[in-house]
């Protein structure tokens, strides 16, 4: 089984936007390429929905005793979720409880041949940033924020929390949810690049896959073009002897 590339979607402010923008980057790279998407965000795993996934229970392959977990599919997507194995209790774990959640979920889930990896992170830089960074080593993380005072402070401290924990930040995705009339002017200071600037769509409420009425490509064609032109080696996940 190997993994080609490996991506967190990230945000330490909830309500950004980063589990649409993770679905709509999942959909536009699965026209040509083989994508999962692990829902890490034990506080609100939503990937169920914007997929249109009715069944919540977690297969299990009991043949498969090393990856017996076997991922949702969605065309040319799989997808698993901590939404689909933990109870509704899960919210309010932490520290170790949480940690141990997430790479149970990566470890034990059957991804096979997969081109891109996309993790949908939970919000805020504790302990599953810990874990993702450090047991799962993503090649690199794209954050996701808004232009609000708030927003922005929040991404200051994901861009700290990543930087000492040695994970590239391969760009930045600002979401105009506010409809800001600023939004395409705003000067966002940062280091790392701005890869696109998505636009309000009342189109994108309530918006599930295919989307359809989505012009996805045009949205995410710097993000696009970002990640298909970083190389890396190949990431292949040890198996048990």
């Amino acid at each position: 089984m190997t993994i080609k590339k490996t991506i967190a979607i990230a945000s330490a402010k909830g309500g950004v936007g980063k589990s649409t923008v993770c679905s709509f980057l999942a959909t536009v790279l699965s026209k040509d390429s083989k994508v999962g998407i692990l829902d890490a965000d034990i506080y609100g795993p939503n990937q169920d929905i914007l997929f249109d996934i009715n069944d919540k229970n977690i297969e299990v392959d009991k043949k498969n005793t090393d990856r017996p977990y076997t991922p949702k599919k969605v065309n040319n997507i799989s997808l698993n979720s901590l939404g689909f194995l933990l109870d509704k209790n899960a919210a309010i774990w932490r520290g170790p409880m949480l940690s141990s959640a997430i790479n149970q979920i990566y470890e034990k889930t059957n991804w096979d041949e997969l081109d891109f990896l996309l993790i949908d992170m939970p919000p805020g830089t504790g302990d599953a940033y810990l874990t993702v960074c450090q047991k799962i080593v993503p090649d690199f993380v794209i954050l996701v924020s808004t232009i609000s005072k708030l927003s922005i402070a929040d991404l200051r401290r994901s861009e700290h929390v990543f930087a000492s924990l040695n994970t590239k930040v391969l760009g930045i995705i600002l979401n105009n949810i506010h409809q800001s009339d600023d939004f395409q002017s705003f000067n966002l200071e940062t280091e790392n690049t701005v890869l696109d600037r998505l636009e309000y769509d009342k189109k994108f409420i309530d918006s599930t896959y295919p989307f359809d009425d989505l012009k996805l490509d045009p949205l995410f064609l710097n993000t696009i073009r970002t990640i298909k032109a970083v190389s890396y080696t190949h990431l292949t996940l040890p198996t048990k002897a």
